[in-house]
Order: structure tokens, then sequence, then C-alpha cells
């Protein structure tokens, strides 16, 4: 070092290096994300998938979704896309402590939720958590009755996708371009099979292909107590599709009302069980109408729900 050179004290090198230095290790994107949440005033709205789906299902609405909202399409634990379930953990309570972990490293105390079958079922349950600004269920799972005729047939029927899965799953690409595979996959999907492209039906059947929890979770499902009643502290919305065929709402809603009794319910007609395919626009009018009367950031008034809601199909 030549001589006469000025030296800083340590004390004001070691500030500077450490204003200078680039933080360790991968910027941490997601709470970045969740920074600007704040910025831009839109409240986070979390996506949850029916059973051996994944969140490409949300695809039809996220872009109306988005626009409201800082949107969150979650792939659950133990499929497609989602983290790996430790053993043992496939109940309904152990799968909500697994996306209350998520939620946590999402830095989301709450959010609203919109869940389907599965999804709708957890989104409930993270409800009775305290983890929800509302919730709008889309024929939530659990709503039968415990060791109920309806509740046999569902194992039943998911058993047998199983079987076929195994013979299906490896040609998924080819055979969502087939007729007959294509009327099958949406016989229990959707009300209007004509709505679902051959790339949406290769999808379903892939997701379904790779859920890794899927034998697990329909083992754990006869055994799983229903949710128990507890007090809303926000407002809950359920929609039913009038021609669901996996879980029709007669046999299969019954248990929600007792739970939840004075949620919002909504029928939408010409609808199946993924109605995001059959009416995109009217399920986006479903969520944005409660999410914007709950959320926090929104000064706007909305009428509530219909009783009865007319699926027009496709925005065009």
């Amino acid at each position: 070092m030549k001589p006469g050179t000025n030296l800083a004290p340590p004390s004001r090198m070691a500030k500077r290096a450490s204003r200078e230095a680039p933080p360790a290790g991968p910027r941490p994107v997601r709470a970045r994300s969740v920074r600007n949440i704040s910025r831009v005033k839109k409240d986070p709205l979390v996506l949850l998938h029916p059973f051996s789906l994944c969140s490409d299902v949300w695809r039809p609405v996220l872009p109306a979704l988005q626009q409201q909202h800082a949107v969150f399409p979650l792939n659950l634990p133990g499929h497609m896309g989602g983290d790996p379930v430790p053993v043992d953990c496939h109940s309904i309570e152990r799968l909500a402590d697994l996306l209350e972990t998520r939620l946590d490293a999402l830095h989301l105390d709450q959010a609203h939720l919109v869940g389907n079958s599965l999804g709708g079922w957890l989104a409930l349950e993270l409800a009775r958590r305290n983890r929800a600004m509302s919730v709008v269920a889309f024929a939530p799972g659990g709503g039968w009755r415990q060791e109920s005729r309806e509740l046999r047939r569902l194992v039943k029927k998911f058993r047998m996708t199983h079987r076929l899965l195994h013979v299906a799953g490896p040609m998924s690409s080819v055979l969502g371009s087939v007729g007959l595979v294509r009327r099958i996959v949406a016989s229990d999907a959707v009300a209007q099979p004509a709505l679902l492209s051959a790339l949406d039906v290769a999808s379903l059947i892939d997701s379904a292909w790779r859920c890794t929890s899927f034998a697990a979770v329909l083992a754990a499902l006869p055994k799983q107590p229903l949710a128990r009643p507890f007090e809303r502290t926000c407002p809950i919305r359920f929609v039913w599709g009038e021609k669901d065929r996996l879980l029709p709402m007669k046999g299969y809603s019954e248990h929600w009302r007792q739970v939840v009794p004075d949620a919002e319910w909504v029928v939408l007609k010409n609808a199946g069980h993924l109605p995001m395919y059959d009416c995109p626009q009217a399920v986006a009018e479903l969520i944005l109408t409660l999410t914007v009367r709950a959320g926090r950031f929104s000064r706007a008034a909305t009428s509530e729900a219909p009783a009865q809601l007319s699926c027009a199909g496709p925005a065009a």
C-alpha cells in the first residue's frame, strides 16, 4: 500500500461493504411478489384444484381473476406439480397443515380461498383455521354422510379411474384427440363436453396419472372424519353445478349445510363438476362478487349472488 493512503475506520468500511455487497443466495421471489400485493392494492387469492388434477384447471378463469387479485394457483401436495407428501399425511387435516405451511412461506396470513371438489373441502378447513378472507367452494368434497351409499359410490368410481389410468396415462397426448375418450372423460367433468379441447382432455388424463397420492388419498377417504361445525368469520359461498354427475348436489352437499348453516348457496345451471370449463365467465363472476365485497382494499358495493345462475358458456 502506498504511503499516505487514507484508510477509513474499520467500522465505516464494514458498513460500506454491507451496503454494497449483494445478499447471499437467490433473491426471495415469492416474498417480493407478496410485497407487491400491498403496493398495488390487490388482495391475494389462492386457487385449490380438485383431487388428482392440478392448477391448470383454473386456466379459463385466470385472466379475469388476475385483473382484481394477486392470484396464487397452488398445486396440492402429492399432485402433479405439488410438493411430495410425507407418509401418513393424506387426511384433510394433514393436507391442510401442509397448505398452511405453504401459505406461511408465501407470507399470506389470510387470503381469499377458492376451491373445487377436494380443493373446496381444503378451503373450508383453512377457513375454520381463520386463514380465509372469503371462501368460494365449488362442489366441495366432504358433504356426504359418514359410511353412506354416496361415499361408497364415489370410492368405487375413483378406484375404477385409477385402474384405467395405468393404461390411458402414458397415452394422454394421443387420447385427448379421440372423440370417444373425450366423451368418457367429460362425462363426469363437465356438462358441455364440446367445450373441452383435445389439450384439455389430455391435461386432465395426464395430471390424474401423475398424481402420486392418488391411491393413498383414496384409501384414507372412507376413514376421513367429516368437518365439524365452526363459526363463520368470513363470507362463504357454495356453488354447485346443476349437472354435476361426479358429486351431485343431492346426497353430496347436505353435511355442509349443517356445518355452515348461514353460508350462501348458488346453483349454476348447465354446469358440471368443473364449471370453469363450462362457463368461465359465470365462475369468475361468482368468485369476484364475493371477494370484492369481502376485500380489505375495495370500497365497491356488490349485490349478493342469485340462488341460481345461468351458464352462458365461454367468453367470446
